[in-house]
């Protein structure tokens, strides 16, 4: 193979660490660790498959090669161990999880009464196993890094090159597996790594041994393929070799850190272990199968090849590059899946068992800690590093001449020399701390002398198994050193009596039914019933502690003397009676601390654990002088459903007996005594199942919140929650009062509510009255407008006529004609704006928004106007505009016919301008003069209704409605009104309007276009004979004819034919009015017809439009008849 190859393999190896550590670090992100990985339920027993190291990968066909079926034991014993041996991991797994632990030296210590010692000897065999075995794998990357690597630049640079990839575990395992100081919680990033790996390892063997076969196939001779095969090709020889390989494979599947780290303390629960029952066993017959191939086929075409590389070897002398490169890569990833769990592992045992003990020590002696988390961490890095480190410096020191095999069997049977120890922590309840000791210490002894020594220095000093003429000393050693392990533990733990915490822990251990004191009474422990009398009056006071052992003593029937042992049954009592001062965990491990503490005096225990228990006791007495002067009523139970706190309180709110409450009192009796006083409205046969429904509910942990009344008329509020370590806490408030208050307050709001009913339909009442006032007010003033109208109209034609004759012309007359019109003109003004306020007030006027061009509302108001300002000398000045508004016309209109007529009335001289500018989506129009002004103090009250200014002309009457009828107008349209003045210089009022968009206008007739009036026939249709006679006069004076009729009848009759039509709407009360007259005409063809009336209702105008006519109001001015008469 070319360099090129070596450094693409290198590569290649460099992205698949670069994609392992991606897979770790995404399942190590919060938001992704909930979650289900990537290979759900098999994840766990893919995590076994780190049984599979670089030994299974290369060191198995190597072994299959040398001693052929010797190799199927490292298989079979694993298989065994999670098959036959699976209630045995169902037991150790159940264990691990109940008790939390971290590691398998946690686990043994633990168990043996938390023996800091036992747990050190097991951190330190596991190390001393595991060293050699994490250096084989070095040693595996080594041989194939010097295979792959032959021939190019960076040949023989091996051990540089292990070195450095020592330190990218190291770097990998202290990322993923030491970055939290609970080893229980789990690392999920890890483990889907080494999930992954497994997959890969198995892969590329597979793909090989598929190789293998292939070429196996194109042979040319099968008998040849068949001798390749060996030893082989026979039946298996059972020996004593072969039944002590199968023994140590079998336990080192339980006993290997790695394997326990994955198995125990990343997983374990029942339905992983159901699922890897299966999984894990198929992984391993796979592997298996797929050695026999790659044997053949190393026989048969790489016979010079060191077998323990034969799995390499194949496609590199090949030439298949990728397979090889692959290859490569599956055993990279079986070396480095091991060092990196194993690692991990291994730091959790030295800072835990070896380590933190020292630490501790330290601080006994005056030494302080300032941040134990932070401490663990680093610990456990510096372990993670030291330990790559011993296995580098082993790998350099080893025997390169032993095969992968060798070194593995003789670290598995370091690590199997823990089986007695951990079996019979779950097996059996005689173990002791001092026997597991013992007992490692004799196998630890025997493996050193017979299985370690002749490896690491064959030639140096004696030789045992050469001296006892054991050519192979594995079977004598490993047989030799488990049973001796197992004998002196067995005998040395029978020889000690048992500690109370012993059968505490041996009781959590063994019986699978979970870690409780549960133990019955008898048996010798280290502590008396006088050291846990005083340990716990320590936490909770005399007077309680007396009172709580009296009430236990009483309840079991047992007299308590100081000086007799204390019984597992009194101490889950203590503890009980603990945890309601300082909780059910920190009693468990006071009381444990008391107990690991057996054979000393009571004041020895005491003085031991006086410190903390001072403080404990303070805060307890702080806690309870706070619950004794609050006003709820507190009650505490623990997982047992007996009391472990209550407050004065509680005792006073449900009338208990005095003495009748103590730590340790069943709830349940509470809950009896309440029931048979009645509180529970519950008949006395039926107490028995309330009190036990009571009970459930606790039991479930279910928070509740609920009020009863109780017989004496208080209505108690019960709150209950569960708190961590199993117990539940209730509180009881009295809220009688506040349920009192609620029901006055409920009644005062009816009271309240019954009289605000009754004043708002008294202000209904007195609204509806007002409206009806202003209703008939608004009839009344609309009924009295058309009544004076009429004779309006009539006078204005007659006057109209006067002024049209031709004789009247420079005569004193005509002026006198001339201001009577004025004078019916301010009288027209006057009712209207009477008219307008009413329907303003009532609310009748309903705006009718519409576009709107500026313009020729201004050219409307300059003709209406110009007049009036030339006859008081004034300069009327309309700006031409070409905006276009949304508004109502009329209603605008009106608006500014008042400001205009104000404008004009106020100006002794000057102008009045009418204008409109853009102001962003609005305009302004503004009226402006060059009058009077309005004072400062003025501009409020001109607003107001029959206001006038002082200084108006006494020739022009009025009411002083103008601006109060502009201000309404105003705000009904929503058109904001201003006004700016200075007295003396002037006024300008500005209404803002919305802008709209242009339309398009109708054609305004020209005045050449309009029709003479001269010959125009024109039917005038009124029941008033004076205002026909005016309209005959003023018609006649026009050139044109009026043919009159009294009411439709008379209209019908009428001779025609006619150009035009004059029709008033009322034409008496017994006849049809003018919209009849206007349908019979518009069928005979009349185009032109005017509908007059003095009606001021809304519609009529929307109606005569309907109808086909013009409305033209009363009194009509002349003008505007002859405008229309001429359109």
């Amino acid at each position: 193979m070319t360099p090129m190859f070596s450094l693409a393999t290198l590569a290649l190896t460099a992205f698949y660490m670069a994609a392992l550590f991606g897979i770790a670090w995404w399942y190590e992100r919060p938001q992704i660790k909930a979650r289900r990985g990537m290979l759900g339920p098999s994840l766990y027993a893919l995590s076994l498959a780190i049984y599979c190291t670089s030994w299974t990968y290369y060191g198995a066909v190597g072994t299959a090669a040398r001693d052929g079926w010797e190799y199927l034991p490292i298989y079979v014993g694993p298989i065994l161990g999670l098959t036959l041996l699976l209630p045995l991991w169902r037991r150790i797994a159940s264990a691990a999880r109940r008790e939390n632990v971290g590691s398998m030296a946690d686990f043994i210590s633990s168990r043996y009464g938390k023996s800091p010692a036992l747990g050190a000897a097991v951190a330190g065999v596991a190390i001393l196993g595991s060293v050699p075995y994490i250096a084989l794998q070095l040693k595996s990357l080594s041989m194939a890094g010097e295979m792959i690597t032959a021939g190019t630049p960076v040949a023989g640079s091996e051990s540089l090159t292990v070195l450095v990839m020592a330190a990218v575990l190291a770097g990998f395992a202290i990322l993923f597996g030491a970055r939290r100081p609970d080893l229980t919680e789990h690392n999920r990033g890890l483990i889907q790594a080494i999930g992954i790996e497994s997959i890969v390892k198995l892969a590329a063997l597979l793909a090989v041994a598929v190789f293998a076969v292939v070429l196996l196939a194109a042979s040319p001779s099968r008998q040849a393929a068949a001798d390749s095969l060996g030893q082989l090709g026979t039946w298996p020889h059972i020996d004593a070799r072969f039944m002590a390989i199968t023994l140590v494979a079998t336990l080192a599947i339980f006993c290997l850190p790695r394997q326990f780290h994955v198995a125990f303390v990343e997983g374990g629960d029942p339905a992983q272990v159901r699922r890897a029952r299966w999984i894990f066993p198929l992984y391993l017959i796979l592997t298996t199968l797929a050695v026999l191939p790659l044997v053949a086929a190393g026989g048969l075409f790489r016979p010079e090849t060191n077998p323990d590389l034969l799995v390499l070897a194949l496609p590199f002398g090949a030439g298949q590059s990728l397979l090889t490169a692959v290859v490569f890569v599956g055993g990279f990833s079986a070396a480095t899946a091991m060092v990196i769990v194993e690692a991990v592992a291994l730091s959790a045992m030295v800072s835990n068992n070896l380590v933190l003990p020292l630490m501790g020590a330290g601080r006994r002696g005056g030494a302080a800690q300032p941040d134990m988390a932070r401490t663990l961490l680093n610990i456990r890095r510096l372990a993670i590093v030291g330990l790559l480190l011993l296995a580098w410096l082993y790998y350099l020191a080893m025997d390169r001449s032993s095969g992968l095999a060798a070194i593995g069997l003789v670290s598995f049977a370091a690590l199997a020399q823990l089986a007695p120890s951990l079996f019979g922590a779950v097996l059996w309840r005689g173990g002791r701390a001092s026997g597991a000791l013992a007992g490692l210490a004799a196998g630890m002894a025997v493996w050193a002398v017979m299985l370690a020594a002749p490896q690491l220095a064959p030639g140096f000093g004696l030789n045992v198994p050469a001296m006892l003429g054991l050519e192979d000393p594995f079977a004598a050693g490993v047989f030799l050193s488990l049973t001796l392990n197992l004998g002196v533990f067995v005998l040395v733990s029978r020889a000690r009596p048992p500690r109370l915490i012993d059968r505490v822990q041996a009781r959590a251990f063994v019986d699978r039914l979970g870690p409780d004191w549960l133990e019955g009474r008898g048996g010798s422990a280290g502590a008396s019933v006088g050291d846990l009398r005083a340990l716990v009056a320590r936490f909770i006071g005399d007077e309680r502690a007396e009172r709580a052992f009296a009430a236990w003593a009483r309840e079991t029937d047992v007299r308590l003397k100081d000086a007799d042992p204390a019984d597992a049954a009194l101490a889950r009592a203590a503890e009980r009676m603990l945890a309601g001062a300082v909780g059910a965990a920190a009693a468990r491990r006071v009381l444990a601390a008391a107990l690991a503490a057996g054979g000393r005096a009571p004041e020895d225990v005491v003085r031991m654990l006086d410190e903390a228990s001072q403080a404990v006791q303070f805060n307890r007495d702080l806690l309870q002088t706070t619950l004794d002067n609050i006003d709820q009523g507190v009650s505490v139970v623990d997982e047992d459903l007996r009391l472990t706190a209550w407050n004065r309180r509680y005792v006073e709110m449900f009338d208990l007996p005095a003495g009748f409450v103590h730590v340790g009192l069943p709830i349940a009796a509470v809950y009896r005594l309440n029931a048979e006083r009645g509180e529970a409205g519950v008949p006395d046969h039926e107490i028995d199942a309330w009190v036990e429904r009571r009970l459930e509910a606790l039991a479930r942990r279910i928070p509740h919140d609920h009020e009863r009344e109780q017989p004496d008329g208080r209505i108690l509020r019960s709150s209950g929650a569960p708190i961590p370590g199993g117990g539940y806490a209730t509180s009881y408030t009295d809220i009688t009062a506040l349920r009192r208050a609620a029901r006055e307050l409920e009644e005062a709001n009816e009271r309240l509510e019954a009289r605000v009913a009754d004043r708002t339909e008294r202000l209904e009442e007195a609204r509806r009255a007002a409206e009806d006032a202003t209703a008939s007010k608004t009839r009344f003033l609309a009924a009295a407008s058309h009544d004076l109208l009429q004779p309006l109209h009539a006078a204005r034609l007659f006057i109209a006529a006067l002024r049209e004759d031709a004789d009247l012309a420079g005569s004193p007359a005509r002026g006198l004609a001339t201001n009577a019109d004025r004078a019916i003109d301010s009288a027209h003004r006057l009712l209207t704006a009477l008219l307008n306020l009413s329907k303003l007030e009532a609310g009748g006027v309903q705006p009718a928004v519409a576009p709107l061009a500026l313009g020729g509302l201004f050219d409307e108001l300059a003709r209406e106007f110009a007049p009036l300002a030339r006859a008081k000398g004034l300069t009327l000045k309309v700006a031409p505009s070409a905006l276009w508004i949304a508004s109502d016309r009329d209603l605008l209109r009106s608006m500014l016919q008042n400001l205009v007529a104000n404008a004009i009335r106020y100006t002794d001289r000057g102008r009045v301008l009418i204008g409109a500018r853009r102001d962003g989506e609005r305009v302004q129009i503004l009226v402006s003069d060059t009058g009077r002004g309005i004072a400062e103090a003025d501009r409020q009250a001109v607003f107001g209704e029959f206001v006038r200014l002082p200084g108006a002309p006494v020739d022009e009457p009025g009411a002083g409605l103008g601006l109060a009828i502009v201000q309404k107008l105003s705000d009904l349209l929503g058109h904001p009104l201003s006004l700016a003045s200075r007295v003396g210089r002037g006024t300008t009022f500005r209404v803002a309007v919305p802008r709209a968009a242009a339309r398009s206008e109708p054609e305004i007739m020209s005045d050449d276009r309009r029709l003479p009036l001269a010959g125009l026939r024109v039917l005038c249709v009124d029941n008033e004979p004076a205002i026909l006679d005016a309209l005959t006069a003023l018609l006649d004076r026009w050139g044109a004819q009026a043919v009159t009729a009294r009411s439709v009848a008379d209209a019908r009759a009428a001779v025609g034919p006619f150009d035009a039509a004059l029709v008033d709407l009322h034409l008496g009360d017994d006849e049809p009015d003018g919209l009849a007259a206007v349908d019979w005409l518009r069928a005979r063809g009349v185009r032109r017809i005017a509908l007059v009336t003095a009606d001021t209702r809304d519609g009529l105008k929307e109606k005569a439009t309907a109808a086909g006519a013009v409305l033209l109001p009363k009194p009509v001015k002349p003008a505007a008849l002859k405008a229309f008469l001429r359109s």
